[in-house]
Formats: C-alpha cells, structure tokens, sequence
C-alpha cells in the first residue's frame, strides 16, 4: 500500500499491513459494513480495509490540518486506483446512503473527516459501526528522547502519546465501545512492548475477545477486541 505522505505526517510502515488484513478478517460475513479510521494520517489503514473489503464503508478521522491534506488526496487517489471518476459527483455523508440512487458514483475510496479523537466519539450514534480501527501515536516521553534520525524527522503530533505512551488506546478504550454494533471489532496498531498495558485497558473497559497478532518481524503489533454481545 503505497500512498502519498509528508512531513505533516508520519511515514506509512509495512507492520500496517498486519494490522489492515487483520481489521478486514474481522469483517468476515458483514454485508456492507462500516468502518471507522482513528488518527488516520495518510489513510493506509482505512484505506487498506477498503481494498481488502471493498464493500466496505470507511470514514478516515485526522486531527492535523496539515496530515488531513494527505489524506484528502489519498482517498481520492485510491478511488481512482478502482477505476472511479472524480467529476460531477456528489459526495454522500459518512455512514449515510443516499435516499436515490440518481446514478452517480462517489467522489473517494473513504470519506476523510478532519477531527479530534478525544472528542470525535461524542457525535457518534451507538452501535452503528461495525469496525474501528486505528494506528494512533503511541511513543513514550522517553522513546521521543531516543528516536532514529530518521524517524525523529516526522511530526512529534504523530508520534508522541503522553508520558506511558497510553492516552490514545486509553481514549479509545473508555469512549468509543458503544459505537460498535454488539459483536462489533476493534483493530488497533500498538508499539512492540504495550501488548500487555493495552489488553489490560481493554479488559478494564469490558471488551471481549482480547488477542494480539504479531507483525512480520514477530513483534506484537496489533491487539483485537469485540464489543461484547
């Protein structure tokens, strides 16, 4: 998955894949289901869902002004990649289908949002999604002290999660469970060392099926839950 990045943005990774065919395994037998991209930055994600399930409706949420230009060019990009137009086309709202069907086809692969995971959540319907899925920032206070040059040239707003590295996944945790449909899943992209710290903010938050999958170094790189039924 190759899509088009900047220094507003951190660079997409191959251990996003992992996370992507796991997030779409996940939808295995939902009909038209709808998904949800937290911190999505460039989009590879969501988008990565959208490849693998086509049927698929994503909606891709990005704080940063400057990342969110990316991921607006991305998701237009990836709809061209399938063949799409991008002319005289009305845009359908997220989670929306249109009331007629007046033949026109959509404008993106996913709709991109411009807002703020901390907040985002209080205008979601519950139980409406079917999936949500995000690579959130997830480095310690200290591991920002310690970056490789080359990593260290990304924005620290993508980058940096507080002094445990934890207040994303603690967020999404406490907040977003409801807007998953019961039996709902949740994909979310973790730093090697938090496979244990993440479960356990899951598990204190009531989610259910708790399991983590290992990216192709064999390093734990993506922790899966479900909204209980």
């Amino acid at each position: 998955m190759n899509w088009p990045w900047g220094r507003a943005c951190s660079v997409p990774r191959a251990d996003t894949e992992v996370v992507a065919e796991t997030a779409a395994e996940m939808l295995a037998g939902v009909e038209a289901p709808r998904a949800l991209d937290l911190c999505a930055g460039t989009g590879c994600l969501g988008l990565g869902v959208k490849r693998l399930c086509p049927a698929a409706q994503v909606v891709c949420v990005e704080k940063s002004p400057e990342a969110y230009v990316y991921l607006e060019k991305n998701t237009r990009l990836a709809l061209k990649g399938r063949g799409g137009s991008t002319e005289n086309v009305l845009d359908a709202s997220p989670f929306e289908e249109p009331a007629f069907d007046w033949g026109m086809k959509p404008t993106r692969a996913a709709e991109p949002v411009e807002g703020d995971l901390f907040t985002y959540w209080e205008s979601l319907p519950e139980g409406q999604l079917d999936l949500i899925v995000s690579n959130p920032p997830y480095l310690t206070a200290q591991e920002m002290g310690e970056l490789q040059p080359e990593v260290a040239k990304e924005p620290a707003m993508a980058l940096e999660a507080g002094e445990d590295g934890l207040v994303f996944y603690k967020a999404i945790a406490e907040h977003y469970q409801k807007a998953l449909r019961p039996g709902g899943a949740l994909a979310l992209e973790i730093g090697w060392q938090q496979r244990e710290a993440v479960t356990a903010l899951l598990e204190a938050n009531g989610w259910a099926d708790i399991a983590c999958r290992k990216d192709f170094g064999g390093n734990d790189r993506c922790v899966t839950a479900r909204r209980p039924q």
